[in-house]
């Protein structure tokens, strides 16, 4: 299972998501509450997210872990 790094340094910004991709957010949210009873916050999903499609496409090959990004901008 994927958790946040809470020693790591936070980033404050305000952004804006489509309707759809706030509710998945929320659906996803709930899934987990659901699954494990562990309730997260918007930003602890978010961040869960952001951590399971990284290890997704560096596990997969898309991402060149020595220099983040750079193979996802290739493939675009």
């Amino acid at each position: 299972m994927i958790h946040t790094h809470s020693n790591e340094q936070l980033v404050f910004r305000q952004v804006a998501f489509p309707v759809s991709s706030f509710d998945y957010l929320k659906d996803y949210q709930r899934d987990i509450e659901r699954r494990t009873g562990e309730h997260l916050n918007n930003n602890q999903v978010l961040a869960r997210i952001l951590a399971e499609h990284k290890q997704t496409n560096e596990e997969s090959g898309l991402l060149n872990e020595d220099k983040p990004g750079e193979s996802l901008r290739k493939h675009h």
